[in-house]
């Protein structure tokens, strides 16, 4: 009788510990789409799932190389740092419309504190790029093999050539 008990006592704390999971990725997931709704207000954005944003991160992750601090700057061959004490903004998007041919290509906005990707254009990004600019955050597109970062004031761009 008392094996019985135990396992039944096993049984509801576990359930009770996937019902506190539920709730925190709940609470996460509408922390964050507060944060998208903010960003962009004319909902030209997506938050996609758990497992959809697992491999995007996973494709970032096998397609740049990462050390503990972020990317691994001294290994990328095509590279491009901006200060902020000039205007980014444009010089980002001439550097982006000049070396790549972008039209309606995807980005995604990879926080890695969170666990959800948000997926735009890049024209809704550049247009935002002061709003979203953070530390731990990352800009990548796989179309155009592209990474942004915001280490401290500045903004660095790599990409390879496809």
């Amino acid at each position: 009788m008392d094996e019985e008990r135990k396992e039944r006592l096993e049984q509801l704390l576990e359930k009770q510990k996937q019902k506190e999971r539920e709730v925190e990725e709940k609470r996460e997931y509408e922390m964050i789409l507060e944060v998208v709704q903010d960003l962009f207000p004319d909902g030209a954005v997506e938050i996609l799932s758990r497992e959809a944003s697992d491999k995007v991160i996973d494709k970032l992750f096998d397609e740049f190389s990462f050390a503990f601090t972020g990317i691994e700057w001294s290994v990328m061959t095509y590279k491009a740092v901006f200060s902020n004490s000039i205007d980014y903004e444009s010089a980002l998007a001439e550097l982006l419309l000049k070396n790549h041919r972008i039209q309606s290509e995807l980005c995604y906005i990879i926080d890695l504190n969170h666990k959800h990707v948000i997926q735009t254009r890049w024209m809704e990004f550049i247009y935002r790029i002061e709003e979203i600019r953070m530390w731990d955050r990352y800009i990548y597109s796989p179309q155009l093999k592209l990474v942004i970062e915001f280490p401290s004031n500045d903004i660095k761009v790599g990409w390879k050539k496809s």
